[in-house]
């Protein structure tokens, strides 16, 4: 009764204090609370991102504890690390009507009790709604309300601000493979979720941190109204949905990768260590990718919709690929290297491709509904691929399949590209016909 009382005062404490320092605390963007929140959002994405990508290596614990095939126990760690996104328009709400601080509050204080109670748990489909269903829910309600707080609170420095956030998940990919061996190996699974609990228990602190703009705040909360009308709105704009369309593709693939990396690197008579160090290559990938990326994108930058297209195509022939180096011995290396360079970019272009194919107006919507629909694709993936390794016995076929969908994806944002030109050439023509008109009838539009 007692954490109970300490949980609702917590809520209760949010609510008001979320009422009483919005008018003395205006954050500016760029500059300011702008870089607390920054803090706050980057501590969050580390945290998470800690263990949704050493989710691999638990699976390989779920597999031995739990005797059950490879695509039935994915399910736990398919659902952990995708429910983040399927939640997305439920975040999108709550934000719209209380604050991005409350909703990552209740998440957080979510991914604390999920991972608790799966310390205490010995049934796999208990395990599932544990550590799968509320763990899940959980960082989905933690993580999108601090992309929400990034995207607010800065303007000029979006780029770098976004790529620094999303770096987190690098740093976070970095140490997982390591740190997450070492509680499994120390403590065993059910003392890794214990531990587990305790430490994401701290997100709670970055969650009331998370005060953006007033400005903008008072702008999303007189939008709840409209939400519905909103989402409509996203859902007949062509070039966002295609671009969401190719997203959803390679995050299907990225998913997958996420769960079965470990596995198949064993397959090919590695140790659980080189399985282990293969994300923290990955990580330092991701890492100077994403700062790159960021960087690249930021005021007077590279259009972030042709990054994505050349990254998603690099993406989609390093994993169509990899199959036929895998046996090698330093093979794993070569695709972590390669894997971690061209997809952690990826993860920078959700705000600036939202923000450009949907207009600021709809990001909270427009966020919700891409880590919805990128959420559900990618609850697809591990269990997809652990259905083809168990009926074949090989990854080899996922691989290829996997290549395949996300060249797809590449060649979707290259039309929304090619159709933006077009029409950009056609207005342009327009323009140029309608001043040689008044040029030669002498009028004006004065």
């Amino acid at each position: 009764m007692a954490k109970a009382g300490w949980v609702l005062w917590l809520c209760k404490n949010a609510i008001v204090k979320q009422a009483t320092t919005s008018a003395m605390i205006k954050a500016e963007k760029d500059k300011g609370w702008a870089f607390v929140v920054l803090f706050a959002a980057c501590g969050i994405q580390l945290f998470t991102s800690v263990f949704t990508y050493g989710s691999g290596l638990m699976h390989l614990y779920l597999l031995e504890k739990y005797k059950k095939d490879d695509a039935t126990t994915s399910v736990v760690g398919s659902l952990f690390v995708n429910l983040m996104g399927v939640v997305g328009l439920l975040a999108s709400y709550l934000i719209n009507k209380w604050s991005c601080r409350l909703t990552s509050l209740i998440g957080a204080i979510m991914l604390f009790l999920g991972f608790t109670s799966s310390s205490f748990v010995n049934s796999f489909w208990i395990l599932v709604l544990t550590n799968g269903i509320i763990s899940g829910i959980g960082i989905g309600l933690a993580l999108l309300p601090a992309l929400v707080a990034v995207g607010l609170s800065f303007e000029k420095h979006s780029g770098v601000a976004n790529g620094m956030f999303t770096a987190s998940i690098g740093v976070g990919m970095t140490v997982s493979g390591p740190f997450m061996e070492y509680l499994l190996n120390a403590y065993g699974l059910h003392g890794t979720y214990l531990l587990s609990g305790a430490i994401t228990s701290h997100l709670i602190f970055f969650a009331l941190l998370l005060r953006t703009p007033e400005k903008q705040v008072d702008v999303l909360r007189s939008k709840e109204v409209h939400l519905l009308q909103s989402f409509k709105k996203l859902l007949t704009t062509p070039f966002f949905m295609l671009v969401l369309s190719g997203s959803v593709l390679w995050n299907i693939s990225y998913s997958a990768i996420m769960i079965q990396l470990p596995k198949y690197v064993l397959l090919n008579g590695l140790s659980q260590k080189a399985a282990s160090l293969s994300f923290t290559i990955i990580g330092i990938g991701t890492i100077i990718s994403r700062l790159l990326v960021g960087v690249a994108i930021g005021p007077g930058g590279q259009n972030p919709l042709l990054l994505n297209v050349g990254l998603t195509a690099c993406m989609g022939a390093v994993i169509g690929t990899f199959p036929f180096y895998a046996s090698f011995t330093s093979g794993y290396i070569i695709f972590s290297v390669v894997y971690g360079v061209v997809s952690g970019g990826l993860n920078v272009f959700t705000i600036p491709l939202c923000v450009s194919l949907a207009g600021k107006e709809h990001l909270s919507e427009a966020i919700g509904m891409w880590f919805l629909l990128l959420g559900l694709g990618s609850l697809v993936g591990p269990p997809a691929a652990g259905l083809i390794f168990d009926m074949t016995g090989s990854y080899a076929y996922s691989y290829y399949i996997m290549g395949i969908m996300v060249l797809l994806a590449s060649s979707l944002s290259l039309a929304v590209v090619l159709c933006q030109r077009r029409r950009k050439k056609d207005q342009n023509r327009d323009t140029s016909s309608q001043f040689n008109i008044s040029v030669i009838t002498g009028t004006t539009n004065e």
